[in-house]
């Protein structure tokens, strides 16, 4: 087993199994060190009457998309003959705010790449090592890699982005890699192919990927508000890790969507998006309806093309109807096969001519403005209604006085768990060391709630008639949240509150529910969107086939089947018991509560040790020497930590009278 799937191993089982605070293998490398800056509208809004289309085909699409449970919509952008027909956005999200794309990224790369040919200064025939002749590399076939195989994931290098957690030398490591097949054989879809494409294009240009492109395509289109993620090697990361609003990805697509031309200027080159739009790979028929180009995915049947992020990030351009579609979301979904994407392909591909009278456009109007608020998890209270309150005699949105039983400060056992998406931490190599504390307290007539994580304390104002935004800082990352709550009753008319944090700059989400106890305690259940679904596909990723798939075996008969998956789940559903500081001899408790965690611990690290170093492939020496240096999956190195950090929280704390 190569060493980058043997850490992922390592970050899962740190994370998922033994509960360190900061699982990670590698230093973080923080890139995101900004926030989406304002943006203005650059597409006229108008009513689809304008363009002879039908207002009710758009009000349909937005009710078919509510109704999909699958389908978790951000923003949603329709252009039609260059104007918007429709602008949606979900409650704490807006059509201007820059979101992390994922592989819609691979595109904008791909169009790098054609200005360089354009220029003269590269091929698709030009061979990878000829570009990095001083990288050794493992695979006698490396040699044959060229451009055309990473614009068309034809490589053969099994390195992904699951390794991108675990390495630091991302192109040492492509080049280390044993080949999966020859490459032009076959079509597998990879990021660090477009990696290497970025890599490529510092290297030719001699500036970074976004110097590179900020005269020919971003400038062009006016695009301003952008940020691409760099690598830990200082390059941008090519294949993901570019945030631009829907609003400007609607830009790159109507550009592409008239061969280039923006504006009345050839801002890419005409030839390279008829390349870029002919099928060059065939992909397996479960990820969806599209083949492959140059970093363009293409209809398999129709002249239709798609930027794809996973989690839902698409740009659909349909030349026959002269529409481009841009859809931010928060789906559990790899890959362009998406019930959001089927739904809004449904209603726009086809006729989609008609006459508008006044009572559609209401209607249209009507689910604009009530855009998901059905489905949202955390409901706004409306603003008090009465002379006194239009006048500002009294507050339109007073303090609510059911969050009067919650005030107070509450503490927890050790844990890793934080209010940053799990899905977020472990893409960006971001942990906060978890929860130690959390506190509700009541300043005029705002709700504050206050949060300490790894000795970090954060403070949110909690909008209850609306969402209230902050800026928030983890580790090196900066992001926009917009927070909300909710004091409700459960069906037993027990109070529950509800915490929901939304980050308009990432795919990712985090809801957290409080219930309170006797005895000072109180349960807390997180969840985040997307959940985990998305992260058991990555586990197919690692589960190896022999000795390493028998000692997989083993921990199944010994654990349960699919007990990873298991935890993961536990991982991305976490429940955490405090007590309140305010209660009698709470020190003494949390004190207990990690003792009992680390003897739980303890006892369970045995059954993992020669298992587990079997599961990695790893023979006697290579066993004793980590259990020398104290290195992964040789546990007296873990119990030291354990016992040094007493990082493992305990899951079987208890609740009180139990949940209700």
């Amino acid at each position: 087993m190569q060493r980058y799937l043997k850490r992922a191993i390592e970050l899962l089982t740190d994370l998922a199994l033994y509960g360190k605070k900061n699982p990670s293998v590698i230093p973080p490398c923080h890139t995101k060190s900004r926030i989406s800056a304002p943006e203005r509208r650059y597409f006229k809004r108008v009513s689809p009457r304008a363009v002879g289309m039908s207002a009710s085909r758009l009000t349909s699409l937005l009710r078919s998309l509510e109704g999909e449970g699958r389908a978790n919509i951000h923003n949603l952008l329709v252009i039609k003959d260059g104007v918007c027909v429709l602008e949606a956005s979900a409650p704490g999200y807006d059509v201007n705010t820059f979101h992390l794309s994922h592989s819609m990224s691979k595109t904008v790369t791909g169009i790098a790449v054609g200005f360089l040919i354009e220029e003269g200064r590269l091929t698709v025939g030009s061979r990878l090592m000829d570009i990095f002749p001083e990288v050794p590399f493992t695979d006698k076939r490396f040699p044959e890699i060229t451009v055309e195989h990473l614009l068309t994931m034809r490589t053969g290098v099994p390195f992904s982005e699951l390794g991108t957690a675990t390495e630091e030398e991302w192109t040492k490591t492509f080049f280390e890699c044993e080949l999966k097949f020859a490459p032009g054989a076959e079509f597998h879809y990879n990021s660090l192919n477009s990696y290497m494409l970025a890599r490529i294009i510092e290297r030719i240009s001699g500036v970074s990927l976004t110097e590179y492109l900020e005269e020919r395509l971003f400038a062009p289109l006016g695009i301003d508000n952008y940020l691409w993620e760099l690598s830990p090697e200082g390059c941008a990361k090519g294949g993901f890790g570019l945030y631009m609003s829907a609003e400007s990805w609607a830009k790159l697509g109507v550009c592409l969507l008239n061969s280039g031309e923006f504006e009345g200027v050839q801002v890419i080159p005409r030839s390279w998006i008829l390349r870029s739009v002919t099928e060059r790979s065939v992909a397996p028929e479960s990820l969806g309806a599209f083949n492959y180009g140059y970093h363009i995915w293409v209809n398999r049947t129709n002249d239709e093309f798609l930027l794809n992020g996973m989690l839902g990030q698409n740009v659909w351009v349909c030349p026959k109807n002269n529409i481009v579609a841009v859809a931010n979301c928060g789906n559990s979904e790899l890959f362009q096969g998406s019930p959001a994407l089927d739904i809004i392909r449904a209603h726009l591909s086809g006729d989609i001519q008609g006459d508008s009278t006044r009572q559609d456009i209401a209607e249209l109007k009507s689910a604009v403005q009530g855009f998901f608020r059905r489905r949202h998890p955390v409901r706004m209270r409306e603003p008090l209604r009465g002379l006194s309150y239009t006048l500002r005699l009294r507050s339109r949105a007073p303090y609510v006085r059911d969050f009067d039983i919650l005030l107070g400060e509450y503490a927890f056992p050790h844990n890793n768990k934080g209010l940053l998406p799990l899905f977020v931490s472990v893409m960006q190599n971001n942990f906060s060391g978890g929860i130690e504390k959390m506190a509700f307290e009541r300043r005029g007539e705002e709700l504050i709630f206050i949060c300490t994580e790894g000795g970090i304390t954060r403070e949110f104002t909690v909008g209850i008639y609306g969402f209230k935004t902050h800026t928030v800082t983890y580790g090196g990352e900066t992001y926009i949240v917009n927070v909300l709550g909710e004091a409700m009753e459960d069906e037993d008319r027990n109070p529950v509150f509800k915490l929901e944090f939304v980050f308009p700059e990432l795919p990712n989400s985090r809801l957290i529910k409080f219930t309170l106890h006797k005895g000072g305690r109180i349960l807390v259940r997180m969840s985040e969107t997307p959940n985990e679904k998305i992260a058991t596909t990555y586990l197919t990723g690692i589960n190896p086939v022999g000795k390493g798939g028998f000692a997989m075996g083993l921990l199944e008969k010994k654990l349960g089947e699919d007990f990873l998956e298991r935890k993961l789940t536990e991982a991305f559903n976490p429940r955490l018991v405090g007590i309140s500081t305010a209660q009698e001899g709470w020190e003494e408790t949390i004190t207990e509560e990690n003792r009992i965690a680390k003897e739980n611990a303890d006892a369970s690290l045995g059954i993992f040790s020669g298992l587990l170093s079997r599961f990695l492939g790893e023979d006697k020496s290579e066993r004793e020497e980590k259990e020398r240096r104290g290195f992964f999956g040789l546990f007296r190195g873990k119990k030291q930590e354990a016992s040094e950090d007493g990082e493992q929280g305990n899951p079987d704390a208890p609740d009180g009278d139990g949940e209700k």
